[in-house]
C-alpha cells in the first residue's frame, strides 16, 4: 500500500467518528413534592450540562421535572437520536430498586402505601426501559452516569418496604453502553463530606467534572481514577463509597480527544500526574508515616487537590484509639471497633494473611510477604464477599481493618467433583480458553498492545503467556466467575493484579491493573 493510499484510507477509516453527532439528557432532580427533597442534584445537573457543552456536546436539560416532563424529554432526547451517534444521559436525583430493576423518580411521585412497589413502578421510569430506548435509536455509543444512590425515599413508611433500604442494586448493561453508578450496589452516595463542606457539588460530581475535559483521557482510565478519589474522599469520613460500572461498550470513548489539548505554551504548569501517582502509593501502604513522606514531599503544593485528600486522610489515621463512635452522614451512631495502628509494613501482611485465614481463605503461612498463594486467597475474598475492595487494596491497613471486622467463613471450600459430573444447566459457557490481543493505557500516557493466549487448567482457572509491545514476557494466572475477571501476571521482577469483566458475548474484556492500566482485550482465535 502506497503512502498516498494509506492516508486515504486513515482519514476514510476515522471520519465516522467525528461526523457523529454527541447529544446528552441531563436531568437534575431536588424539589420533590411528597419525598424528602435534595439538595444538590439540580445543581449537579447544570454543571454536568455545562461542561458538556463546553465539549461538543448538543443538550437536553431539564430541573425539577415531574413524570410527564421526564418523558417528554426522554421522547426529545431520542426522537434526536440517529444511528452512529454518541448518546449520553445523566440523571441526578431520588432512585430506588424494586425487584432487581432500577427506577428513576420524578418529582411528583407520591408517596405510596405500604407495599405498593407497583404504584412506585407505574409512577417512574425504569432505568433498563430508558437505555434500550437510547440503543434502539441506533447510537453507537451509550453512556450513562446515575446519581440516584441516595437514601431509599419510601423507607419510612409504615410497614413492609419499598425497595432496598439505600443505593440501586447491579444491572445488565446493554451491549454497546457503558453505565455508571455514582456509588456502588447498596451504598449511600453522599452530597457533601460533613457540615463544613460548602461545595456547590455532591462528592461524586465534584471529581468527575475536570475529568470531562481533561484530553486523551479515556473514559476506561477515567472511571478507575474517578472511583479511587471518591473513595479516598468518603474514607475521609468514615463513609464508604465507590462507584460501580458496568462495561459493555465496543472500543474506545473520549471525552476530550487527545488532539483538542491546548498547545504547549499554554499548558498549566506544573503536571499533578507525579503527585497523583505518589498519593496512591501513600494510599494504598495506609500508614501515618507514609502520608507524613507524602505531605513533606510536597509540602509546596498545598493548594493541590491530591495535597488535600492526602491531609484528611493523614487526620482520619491520627484520631485516638478510645473514640467509640464513627457518624456516618445519612445514619444514627455506628459503634465501631478501633483498627490498631500498625505502621510496619510486613506486620500488615502478617495480620491481613492471618485474618484470611481465619475466613476461611487459605493464604498460608503468616510470614508477611505477599506471594502467590496470599494473592490468590485475597482474590478469592473479594469474589467471595461481594467487597468494593481492589486487588491491589492487598497488605494496606483499611483492607485489613475489613478483614478482621468480617466473621465466620468468607471463603467456602471447592467441593471436589464427581465423576463424569454432567454440566449444571445454569453453568456460564463463557471462557477465556484462545488467543486474545489488547491495548492498555496506562499511567504517564503510556501505551502497550500485546497478545495473550489462555489455557483451560481447570475449574474457573486459566493460565496463560502474554507477550507485549515493550518486548515484556509474562506468565498470568487467572480466574473466571461468570463474566467476572480476577486475573495475576508475573512479570520478571515485578507481580502484577487485576480486575475485569467479559463482554456477555464472550467476545472482549476490560480490566483494571494494580500498576495503574485500564486494558481492553477482544479475541482474536
Amino acid at each position: 500500500m502506497t503512502g498516498w493510499y494509506f492516508i486515504l484510507f486513515f482519514f476514510l477509516a476515522t471520519l465516522p467518528a467525528w461526523a457523529e453527532q454527541r447529544l446528552a439528557l441531563v436531568i437534575g432532580n431536588d424539589a420533590y413534592d411528597a419525598v424528602p427533597a435534595l439538595a444538590k442534584a439540580g445543581a449537579d445537573a447544570r454543571a454536568v450540562s455545562a461542561r458538556l457543552k463546553g465539549l461538543g456536546f448538543e443538550t437536553v436539560e431539564g430541573i425539577d421535572l415531574d413524570r410527564r416532563a421526564m418523558n417528554r424529554r426522554i421522547s426529545e432526547f431520542t426522537a434526536r437520536l440517529e444511528p452512529g451517534d454518541t448518546a449520553f444521559v445523566f440523571f441526578a436525583g431520588h432512585g430506588v430498586e424494586i425487584d432487581g430493576e432500577n427506577y428513576l423518580l420524578p418529582t411528583d411521585i407520591v408517596a405510596p402505601n405500604a407495599g405498593e412497589s407497583d404504584f412506585v413502578k407505574s409512577e417512574s421510569i425504569a432505568l433498563s426501559d430508558l437505555l434500550d430506548r437510547v440503543r434502539a435509536t441506533g447510537a453507537r455509543t451509550s453512556i450513562a452516569i446515575i446519581d440516584a444512590c441516595r437514601n431509599n425515599p419510601f423507607e419510612t413508611i409504615a410497614g413492609r418496604s419499598i425497595g432496598r433500604t439505600r443505593g440501586l442494586g447491579r444491572i445488565t448493561a446493554p451491549q454497546g453502553t457503558f453505565v455508571i453508578f455514582s456509588a456502588g450496589a447498596g451504598q449511600l452516595a453522599l452530597d457533601k463530606l460533613n457540615d463544613t463542606d460548602a461545595a456547590e457539588n455532591s462528592v461524586f460530581t465534584r471529581a468527575l467534572l475536570p475529568r470531562l475535559s481533561q484530553p486523551g483521557l479515556e473514559l476506561r482510565a477515567l472511571i478507575s481514577d474517578l472511583r479511587v478519589e471518591v473513595r479516598d474522599l468518603a474514607r475521609t469520613v468514615q463513609h464508604n463509597q465507590f462507584p460501580a460500572y458496568y462495561d459493555e461498550l465496543l472500543g474506545e470513548f473520549y471525552f476530550t480527544p487527545a488532539a483538542a489539548a491546548a498547545p504547549l505554551t499554554d499548558a498549566l504548569p506544573a503536571p499533578t500526574d507525579d503527585m497523583r501517582a505518589d498519593l496512591e502509593l501513600a494510599r494504598s501502604i495506609g500508614t501515618v508515616s507514609a502520608l507524613d513522606s507524602f505531605l513533606d514531599r510536597y509540602k509546596d503544593r498545598t493548594e493541590d487537590y491530591s495535597y488535600t485528600v492526602a491531609l484528611q486522610l493523614r487526620e482520619s489515621l491520627k484520631q485516638p484509639d478510645t473514640e467509640p463512635v464513627a457518624r456516618h452522614a445519612d445514619s444514627e451512631p455506628m459503634e465501631v471497633a478501633a483498627a490498631p495502628v500498625v505502621d510496619d509494613n510486613r506486620e500488615v501482611m502478617r495480620a491481613t494473611q492471618r485474618a484470611l485465614n481465619t475466613l476461611g481463605c487459605s493464604a498460608g503461612g503468616a510470614d508477611g510477604i505477599a506471594g502467590p498463594r496470599t494473592k490468590r486467597a485475597f482474590l478469592a475474598y473479594l469474589t467471595a464477599s461481594g467487597s468494593s475492595l481492589g486487588a491491589d487494596d492487598l497488605g494496606t491497613a483499611h483492607a485489613l481493618e475489613e478483614l478482621q471486622n468480617k466473621s465466620g467463613t468468607i471463603c467456602k471450600a471447592a467441593v471436589a467433583p464427581k465423576a463424569n459430573p454432567s454440566p449444571s444447566p445454569k453453568s456460564s459457557t463463557l471462557t477465556l480458553a484462545g488467543a486474545w490481543s489488547y491495548k492498555a493505557d496506562c499511567v504517564l500516557v503510556l501505551k502497550v498492545t500485546g497478545r495473550v493466549r489462555f489455557n483451560h487448567a481447570g475449574g474457573n482457572k486459566y493460565t496463560g503467556n502474554i507477550s507485549d509491545s515493550l518486548g515484556q514476557k509474562a506468565h498470568s494466572e487467572v480466574y473466571l466467575n461468570d463474566q467476572q475477571i480476577n486475573g495475576t501476571d508475573y512479570f520478571p521482577g515485578v507481580t502484577v493484579t487485576w480486575r475485569g469483566r467479559m463482554a456477555a458475548d464472550g467476545k472482549s474484556y476490560t480490566a483494571t491493573t494494580s500498576t495503574g492500566c485500564s486494558i481492553y482485550a477482544w479475541r482474536v482465535g
